[in-house]
C-alpha cells in the first residue's frame, strides 16, 4: 500500500510521516518511508550518483534558481526517482511518501508553468492508495516555520520576504484544495500534533482494513 503525506510547506509533513512510521512499526506493520530527497543519498539511488557531496540546503537553493521549465521538469524528475525507490520496496511493506508531486505542482502552476505540462506529468506519475492531505492556513504556516524559509517558498524571493511567503503559500493551497475535493484526499486539519496524528492513524488504519479486505478478495 502506497501512502502520501501532502500539504502546503509548514504543515507538518515530515513529522507526521515519522510519527506515522514508528506507529506503523510499533504496531507490526512493514514500512518505509521514501522523500524525493533520497536522491541524495547514493545507497538507495546510485544513479544519481552525479549529485555525490551535494548539501541538501545548497540543492534546494540552486533549485529555486532554476529557470522555470528546467525547475518543473527537474522537482517532476526527483518524484519520478522516489517512485523508482517505491517500485523497489512496495511489495511486501507499506511506503510513506513524504510529500509528493501535489504541492509541487500547485508551486510551479504558480510560478507560470504549462498547465497541460503539469497535467502530463502528474498523469504519468500514476495514483497512489491513500494521500492525506495536512492542511495550514498560510499565517500558521508562517509562524511554525519560525524564520527558517527558503526562495522557493517565497516566490523565488531570494530576500526571504514574508508577505511573499503568504502570496505563495496562499496559490498553492488553493489549488491543493481543489484538488483535494476532486480527487477525495483525506484532508486533515493540521492543528496540535497529537491531535492531527491521532486522525491521521484513523485515516490510514481504515484505509489499510480496506486493502486487506480488496487483497484478500
Amino acid at each position: 500500500m502506497i501512502i502520501a503525506i501532502d500539504g502546503p510547506d509548514g504543515a507538518g509533513k515530515s513529522t507526521h510521516v515519522e510519527l506515522l512510521r514508528d506507529w506503523l512499526s510499533g504496531e507490526g506493520v512493514a514500512c518505509e518511508v521514501v522523500s524525493k530527497w533520497h536522491v541524495l543519498d547514493e545507497d538507495l539511488h546510485p544513479e544519481a550518483r552525479f549529485l555525490r557531496g551535494t548539501k541538501l540546503s545548497e540543492f534546494r537553493l540552486c533549485i529555486a534558481e532554476m529557470p522555470s521549465l528546467a525547475r518543473s521538469l527537474f522537482i517532476m524528475w526527483l518524484y519520478a526517482e522516489a517512485l523508482g525507490r517505491v517500485a523497489e520496496v512496495a511489495d511486501d511493506r507499506v511506503v510513506i511518501l513524504d510529500g509528493f508531486w501535489m504541492k509541487h505542482a500547485a508551486a510551479e502552476l504558480s510560478y507560470g508553468c504549462d498547465p497541460s505540462l503539469v497535467d502530463a506529468i502528474v498523469a504519468a506519475m500514476g495514483s497512489v492508495d491513500l494521500v492525506v492531505y495536512l492542511d495550514v492556513v498560510p499565517e500558521e504556516a508562517l509562524a511554525r516555520k519560525r524564520g527558517v524559509l527558503t526562495p522557493y517558498e517565497c516566490g523565488l524571493d531570494a530576500g526571504l520576504d514574508t508577505a511573499k511567503f503568504l502570496a505563495q503559500q496562499t496559490a498553492i493551497r488553493g489549488s491543493m484544495l481543489a484538488w483535494a475535493d476532486r480527487d477525495g484526499w483525506q484532508r486533515v486539519e493540521s492543528g496540535p500534533v497529537d491531535l492531527t496524528q491521532k486522525e491521521i492513524r484513523r485515516i490510514v488504519s481504515d484505509a489499510l482494513a480496506e486493502h486487506l479486505v480488496v487483497s484478500d478478495a
